[in-house]
């Protein structure tokens, strides 16, 4: 057999069983009726949810802003060495 007549039976067209969509709509229905009751955290847990997540937020920009520090400090380093390298590579030549 060869692939295109093998995807052709793979991919071909099946209907579905009788009552398919029926089963589907009572569980979508079920689905639907089942919903965690509001307000379930208590204040105090909300509250606490809320500094951690803070808390994380802060911890994750300091952490950027430490990391673009240093690969600024990085660059300045390797621009000063170019530079260093060219004015001793012009050094050399003019001997």
């Amino acid at each position: 057999m060869s692939l295109e007549s093998d995807l052709k039976d793979v991919l071909r067209r099946v209907d579905p069983p009788e009552g398919f969509a029926q089963r589907v709509m009572r569980r979508i229905d079920g689905a639907a009726a089942f919903r965690p009751p509001a307000g379930r955290l208590k204040p105090a847990a909300t509250r606490a949810l809320a500094a951690a997540v803070l808390l994380a937020i802060t911890i994750g920009g300091w952490g950027i802003h430490e990391t673009l520090r240093a690969r600024n400090e990085l660059l300045t380093a390797m621009r000063i060495a170019s530079e260093k390298v060219v004015h001793a590579q012009q050094q050399v030549n003019r001997r």
